[in-house]
């Protein structure tokens, strides 16, 4: 007996993303464009409507067959690739769960594999060139005041993109001690401390805004009052990035976006010594491995870590520290 589709995948979002696991509206609405997609898809493999498709059409082949029109037909990376995957093998998990009679399908498809994926060296700001953005915003213009509020607390909390619009003038303490409340992936709360540079920036833009500090109105808007976007942010760090880039043109040879801020925060941070515990929960990484990759970023702090190894060693006759004298090994440590 066929069994057809509808109900548990309403079940699915409706009953277990949204009521039992609590995940995020961005999570389940990224979870419900990789359903429709892998159901048209499925549609057009067996020719017949979505209406018509039936659990068993939903086999370990068919998903493998939806991942290779996602390579080779919608040239997706392999980062969104593994996140389609991702999404499915929750659907898949979910089911095997509410019914057994389909555990080993989904165990069939619960061991397609992801596929592995290099990781870019992430981009970064050095102290001066933040501190060059910071001095190209005008602070007579009105939205500049703005840009100099939002530029300030994305440096200072390392918060995402969506993370950042999403605040309310409620989630920021204005009071000491000064720290901002961050909803982060999957509703995780986490709190930063602001410096009062940031606290009295936000204060300044707010104030002529006319907003109260305990309102529950978005932080930061755009220019038809409405909450800030990821988009609009985007062109704020553009534009910001294009006037610093008169006295810093190096700036342009580089994307420059919101992230680019919050690897510049964690990188800072660790440059600073902070631990990286502290650093993962900063910024609200699920894996102390993600925060461990901004290690094998800096360059500088390993040759400054071979330089203190080289105080424990014979010294030698010749002057200057070995990894000085043949450059080779900077080569070397950096192709590590």
């Amino acid at each position: 007996m066929a069994h057809n589709i509808t109900k548990p995948v309403q079940n699915f979002f409706e009953q277990h993303l949204v009521t039992e696991r609590g995940l995020s509206t961005h999570t389940v609405l990224a979870y419900r464009d990789t359903m429709k997609l892998f159901l048209e898809f499925a549609s057009v493999h067996y020719r017949k409507s979505c209406l018509d498709l039936t659990l068993e059409d939903l086999s370990a082949k068919i998903v493998r067959r939806f991942l290779i029109h996602l390579d080779r037909t919608r040239h997706n990376t392999v980062r969104t690739r593994n996140a389609r995957l991702a999404a499915l093998h929750a659907f898949f998990r979910y089911l095997a769960a509410s019914d057994p009679r389909f555990l080993a399908m989904a165990q069939a498809v619960l061991g397609v594999p992801f596929k592995r994926q290099a990781h870019p060296v992430e981009e970064y700001l050095e102290r001066e060139e933040v501190a060059c953005l910071f001095r190209h915003i005008d602070p007579h213009k009105t939205r500049a005041r703005r840009d100099d509020a939002i530029l300030r607390l994305l440096y200072n909390s390392g918060a995402r993109a969506q993370e950042l619009v999403d605040l309310d003038v409620h989630h920021v303490r204005f009071s000491r001690p000064h720290l901002v409340r961050i909803y982060g992936k999957g509703n995780k709360e986490r709190t930063c401390p602001l410096w009062p540079e940031t606290i009295s920036s936000i204060k300044t833009y707010l104030g002529e805004r006319g907003v109260r500090l305990s309102d529950r109105v978005p932080l930061f808007k755009n220019a038809r009052g409405e909450r800030l976007t990821r988009f609009g942010l985007g062109d704020i760090i553009r534009h910001c990035v294009a006037a610093a880039a008169k006295s810093a043109p190096a700036l342009l040879t580089r994307k420059i976006s919101p992230h680019t801020f919050r690897h510049t925060t964690a990188m800072h941070l660790l440059q600073s010594g902070v631990d990286l515990n502290m650093i993962r929960s900063w910024m609200g990484h699920s894996s102390i491995e993600t925060t461990h990759r901004y290690v094998e970023l800096d360059l500088e702090m390993k040759r400054k870590t071979l330089q203190s190894c080289e105080k424990v060693l014979p010294k030698s006759g010749k002057n200057g520290p070995s990894w000085q004298r043949n450059p080779d090994i900077l080569v070397w440590l950096s192709r590590l």
